[in-house]
């Protein structure tokens, strides 16, 4: 059978066709086809991913996942399993939305097995089920075009291991969007050839599934996939887009009323978010950039995972976000199947929708780097996407169905063809040999000229080994299509199908997802967390203060930044999910990793959000210089590189410029007689000497110098005479191990000041960010680990507080009961007050209070700077606050009633194929029966002749 009719020509596009082109239907098995597919496209993730936790104790696991997926799932999955629903996280941003917040997907269906199994297990399995949702919906997808049973199985696992796919299988929120992306291809399929409504029920759960993912990259890109394919697919005849805008209307319709539990508290808290007053520029930043194109043929050309001995990936951007490769064959299909009189199976309507959307799909993600980007933005929501890159799952898509219409060909090829074939085929080997020819002549301008890299000798290393091994992989790519018209079929295809395991098969086992993380950080128990928690006082909270990224080095520091302290219950003020408050990131700049806007929260508690532990480190509060200065002018930083300074092992770099903190604070107040100041090191030295270097000539004083130990006490060394006009004043310290500097007035004036120690032959400027907010009084040292230091605020945090009036006692609180949605405390006032928690402000708090036993009555829960607070009436005795996200009722009332709708459609159909079933099996049966009595009924005999009967010829009959 030939589904396209004669070679180029479009095949009719009408009932006949459609049942011309799909088997006759007998069955679910029918429908189905061969088991072996499925056991392959199920088979494979069950390996990769259960294997590693079973042979290694390791879970496959990496990026977003470690930080901020996992940890979030554990909480969603710990909430629902206590009988709450996942509404607020008190772990980050000082108390944030849970479900508004979208990264943690809290109803997508997967959620639920957190709820059920453990953790571990429960990732596994989710991961195992979205990665066989992803290759058994593309081979159903695949198969309903008509294709072979081989050809779809061998696209549906290049899409799986393709670079786009696996390059977001860190962001589990975008896998369970791809997971989608079939499923609703085949609803739309299905739509456009005979409009039947079910399959606009498919489109909106699928759809629906899209949303409760919680990824917004995924939501906007994949309706833009799936509306650029509907349209395409109707092409210009009326009936087909009648039956688009009807049932694929229908289907949105259905998906945002099924998620609107999900998007509409969404969209508010986004309109609330550090995102809502970004523009086109913020999202131009996440564009495509042209030149990485040639990743498809080159995947590690600008640096990859270290994995094959490689450098890092030197170049701008963020590897994962522009892995595009898919194999060197599947480009040999891209480039062939243009040529309408190529002799594919796949339906010739089918190659032009797919050329068209792959090609819409790619002047997506370039975005910013066509001339149609003021065009695209004035697509609702596209010109404030994040990652405007992640379009490039179109091309994925579109490169997928060509290649399995390429695998899957007629045999009438012809000479003319295969000479077309053939010099195809040369095309990759040719811009791959020019590439690897330039990266053996002169590697270092490959790498200046493509790529933001600086042509180092570890850069120079990568470009020739990445270009030699593809282009290994276009010269046996080239002989396989040389040798398709010689091999007979079955041979073939075996050669297509080892080839293309091993092509994809190497850049998925040398991508990012192979980069295990240790147990210590998913358990939530590394050292540092487990420092963090022996310390932390109840009510408390902690942050990471690293903006220079030292944790990116080998420590399990990771571990300890949000959101990974889910895991340990540690509460924070910092975070690093996608959304928070626009207000909270201003003043707090926690939204940046590692950032905190120190000043802030240098004395006192004047946020209201109880930070009471900083990990941070030593380089923070040291600055080494060239030698010891004698005046602040003569003070000369210098750079360090990592393991060079036992004092600061992980480096430093001289003259930080960074707009977001005090990179090098001013000096300290000038100080009379009495007075004294104190700088910590950050970590425990031993100072030999210290030295205060004046901003003005001082007018003669006598001083000393203390060393300060861990208990915060001072030990005093001898006094030391500051002659006027001295710019500088030295002394020694006393003996010993300390974790400060301590300088005092003992007569006289001392002028602005800045300290300088030294240790051993080094010398160090105590003027690091932290060197001026975080000194020994308020603060205290708690230990280090692994290179980090810990400090804690001394007294104790008070989470609920009532305002005392002038010459009146503070009244009392306590806390009766406590949850992430709702916290009741109890009050003991005789006139109104206000009553603060110190939990980060929301507009979906609400507060009711009871008056001497009486009934409860509803209060305003107001903003009071990052935190909220409530007027409280004479009388009041107790408090409760609820969390309820906006929009909440109208949400899940459209959400139930959804549910409700699928449920009984389902029922009907469930009742309608019952029905069928039963009439045709009762047909059968009598059809039966009555072929049965008719073998076994005699004979007729035919009846006597009469001879008297008279025939109309008038003889006997």
């Amino acid at each position: 059978m030939n589904p396209e009719g004669a070679a180029g020509v479009d095949p009719p596009d009408d009932a006949s066709f459609l049942s011309e082109q799909r088997p006759p239907v007998n069955g679910a098995r029918t429908r189905l086809g061969p088991l072996w597919p499925y056991a392959v496209l199920v088979g494979l993730p069950a390996v990769v991913f259960v294997l590693p936790d079973l042979l290694g104790g390791h879970l496959v696991m990496t990026g977003d996942n470690v930080q901020q997926n996992y940890p979030l799932h554990i909480l969603v999955g710990s909430m629902l399993r206590r009988g709450q629903l996942p509404f607020w996280n008190p772990y980050l941003y000082s108390g944030t939305p849970l479900l508004a917040g979208f990264n943690a997907g809290a109803f997508y269906p997967l959620v639920g097995l957190f709820v059920i199994l453990p953790d571990r297990a429960a990732w596994i399995a989710t991961e195992v089920i979205l990665f066989s949702l992803i290759g058994v919906g593309m081979y159903l997808f695949l198969r309903a075009l008509a294709l072979s049973t081989v050809a779809c199985v061998l696209a549906a696992l290049t899409f799986v291991g393709s670079g786009v796919v696996l390059g977001q299988a860190n962001h589990v929120d975008m896998t369970e969007g791809f997971a989608s992306i079939p499923f609703m291809l085949l609803a739309v399929l299905h739509i456009v050839r005979d409009g039947r409504w079910r399959w606009s029920a498919l489109l909106g759960l699928a759809g629906a599934l899209v949303i409760f993912g919680g990824a917004p990259e995924a939501m906007l890109d994949e309706a833009l996939l799936i509306l650029a394919y509907a349209a395409v697919s109707a092409g210009f005849d009326r009936a087909r887009w009648r039956r688009v805008l009807t049932r694929c209307g229908a289907g949105a319709a259905l998906a945002l009323a099924l998620a609107a539990v999900q998007w509409l508290p969404g969209i508010t808290a986004i309109a609330h978010s550090q995102r809502s007053g970004l523009g086109s520029s913020f999202a131009s930043s996440g564009s495509f950039p042209p030149t990485y194109g040639l990743l498809a043929l080159v995947p590690y050309l600008y640096g990859g995972f270290g994995h094959l001995g490689e450098a890092l990936f030197f170049s701008h951007y963020n590897l994962p976000e522009v892995e595009i490769y898919m194999g060197i064959l599947p480009v040999i299909a891209l480039l062939s199947l243009w040529r309408p009189q190529w002799p594919s199976r796949l339906a010739a309507r089918e190659r032009v929708t797919w050329y068209v959307v792959g090609l819409f799909g790619l002047l997506l993600a370039l975005g910013a780097s066509t001339p149609l980007e003021h065009l695209f933005n004035s697509i609702p929501l596209y010109g404030q996407q994040r990652l405007q890159s992640r379009n490039m799952i179109d091309v994925a898509v579109a490169t997928c169905v060509l290649f399995a219409g390429w695998i899957d060909r007629r045999k009438d090829a012809g000479e003319r063809g295969v000479a077309f074939d053939r010099r195809i085929a040369l095309i990759p080997f040719s811009l791959v040999l020019a590439l690897a020819g330039w990266a053996l002549i002169d590697p270092a301008s490959l790498v200046t000229t493509l790529s933001s890299g600086v042509g180092s000798p570890a850069e120079a290393h990568t470009v020739r080994e990445a270009t030699l091994i593809a282009l290994g992989f276009c010269l046996a790519a080239g002989l396989i299509v040389w040798l398709r018209p010689v091999l007979p079929p079955r041979h073939w295809l075996l050669l297509v199908a080892a080839f293309t395991v091993v092509d994809v098969g190497l850049s998925a086992a040398t991508s990012e997802l192979v980069s295990l993380p240790s147990n210590a950080v998913l358990a939530g128990s590394t050292a540092i967390e487990k420092q963090v928690a022996a310390h932390l006082t109840p009510g408390g909270r902690f942050v990471v203060y690293d903006p220079q990224g030292y944790r990116n080095g080998t420590s399990d520091l990771p571990s300890g930044l949000p959101d990974d302290n889910i895991l340990a219950g540690l509460p924070s003020v910092g975070g690093y999910a996608s959304i928070v408050s626009g207000n909270y990131a201003a003043q707090t700049l926690t939204h940046t990793t590692g950032q905190l806007n120190v000043g802030l929260f240098g004395t006192g508690n004047p946020a209201g959000l109880d930070l009471w532990e900083i990990v941070t480190a030593p380089e923070y509060f040291l600055v080494p210089l060239s030698g010891t200065p004698t005046t602040l002018r003569g003070v000369h930083q210098v750079s360090e590189a990592p393991g060079t300074d036992p004092v600061l092992p992980m480096g430093i770099d001289a003259n930080v410029v960074d707009g977001a903190y005090p990179a090098y604070p001013a000096p300290r107040s000038a100080m009379v007689a009495g007075e004294s100041s104190m700088w910590l090191f950050g970590e425990s030295l031993r100072a030999a000497g210290a030295t205060v270097l004046l901003a003005s000539p001082a007018d003669g004083a006598q001083i000393r110098f203390g060393r300060v130990g861990t208990d915060g006490a001072v030990r005093w060394g001898a006094p030391v005479t500051v002659a006027a006009g001295a710019r500088s004043a030295a002394g020694p310290l006393p003996p010993g191990q300390s974790v400060g500097l301590a300088v005092q007035v003992l007569s006289g004036r001392l002028p602005a000041q800045q300290a300088t120690i030294a240790v051993g032959p080094r010398v160090y400027e105590l003027d690091g960010p932290l060197s001026d907010v975080v000194r020994p009084g308020p603060w205290r040292p708690l230990g280090s680990v692994d290179n980090y230091s810990l400090f804690g605020r001394t007294g104790s945090p008070h989470p609920v507080y009532a305002l005392g009036s002038a010459g009146r006692p503070l009244p009392h609180v306590g806390v009766v009961s406590d949850s992430p949605n709702a916290e009741t405390v109890s009050v003991r006032i005789a006139s109104p007050t206000v009553l603060v928690r110190d939990v980060a402000w929301d507009d979906g708090w609400h507060a009711s209070v009871t008056v001497d036993g009486g009934p409860a009555t509803t209060l305003r829960v107001a903003p009071r700077g990052l935190v909220e607070q409530v007027r409280l009436p004479a009388g009041a005795d107790l408090v409760t606050f609820t969390y309820r996200p906006p929009h909440w009722l109208v949400a899940s009332a459209l959400s139930v009633g959804a549910s409700l709708f699928l449920f009984v459609l389902a029922v009907v159909m469930v009742v309608r194929r019952f029905r069928r079933v039963r009439q045709f099996r009762r047909r059968r049966r009598s059809e039966k029966r009555a072929a049965e009595l008719a073998r076994s009924a005699p004979p007729a005999v035919p009846p006597a002749r009469d001879p008297y009967v008279v025939s109309s010829r008038g003889g006997p009959a």
